[in-house]
């Protein structure tokens, strides 16, 4: 009995909401007592409602913070479906052909690896400070992990079912569209949810960098300029909010290909 209460959905809802009461009431009496370091969430929820009531002057710009992040998001959004759509190409061109595969291999285990938030500098030469320059961060922070996780997927899809469809007749091309690429939807949503963070931390990065009053230099405004930190947090928590909307869309969407998903 005690096993089924565990497991049910409602009993997962009260220990999530409980933690969650406990630590924001324990966050709010440490911040009371040490507000020069830490602020509390009572300041900070009153900090999100300020920044998306007023305009404020970054730089010798008047700008709002909704303007500033609607266009952080339509940065990330570009430079995530970029990346996608990249990363399943490419992923397919390794798994088509033996010879794609050991030449890219080597190079995209090595920059999967980089740190390109630290090179968001060096991006910014090459590209200038405009939105290519931050798209491009934003790429090249997700586009590997879909390719590794792509090309997975359509290696593990089945062979069996592969050699079945190709018994029955099906071309490589009718083979890949109705038994490989649906087996490996599971690997490619895994990559995309983990791809949100990374895309999110690459465009706040090369916000900050180029000094533009979007949220990357906002937060950093608030964290280094005016010592702001219940602004700061709150920026913090509105960009968390925003990847674990996405990192939960992206979540179902893996349980919902998960029926495509067969052993190898």
């Amino acid at each position: 009995m005690l096993e089924r209460i565990k497991q049910s959905s409602s009993f997962k809802w009260i220990v999530g909401l409980t933690s969650v009461v406990v630590v924001l009431v324990a966050w709010q009496i440490y911040g009371s007592y040490y507000p020069l370091i830490s602020s509390t969430p009572t300041s900070i929820a009153a900090a999100v409602v300020g920044l998306f009531t007023s305009t404020r002057l970054f730089g010798g710009m008047t700008t709002t913070f909704s303007s500033a992040l609607v266009i952080t998001l339509w940065t990330f959004v570009v430079g995530y479906v970029i990346a996608i759509v990249a990363g399943i190409a490419v992923g397919t061109a390794m798994y088509a052909s033996k010879l794609v595969e050991t030449a890219l291999d080597p190079y995209i285990t090595a920059l999967y690896n980089m740190p390109y938030v630290a090179l968001a500098p060096l991006f910014m030469i090459f590209f200038g400070v405009d939105f290519t320059a931050r798209v491009v961060v934003v790429l090249l922070s997700v586009v590997f992990v879909i390719i590794i996780n792509s090309f997975a997927g359509f290696k593990n899809a089945g062979s069996a079912l592969v050699e079945t469809g190709r018994s029955f007749g099906h071309s490589g091309l009718k083979v890949f569209q109705k038994i490989v690429f649906p087996g490996a939807l599971p690997y490619i949503m895994t990559g995309a949810r983990i791809g949100v963070a990374r895309g999110l931390v690459g465009v706040i990065v090369s916000e900050s960098v180029v000094q533009i009053v979007y949220l990357g230099y906002q937060l950093q405004y608030y964290g280094e300029v005016t010592l702001q930190v219940d602004y700061e947090l709150a920026i913090v928590v509105i960009i968390s909010l925003i990847s674990l909307g996405l990192t939960e869309v992206l979540k179902y969407g893996e349980k919902m290909s998960s029926k495509w998903k067969v052993n190898p």
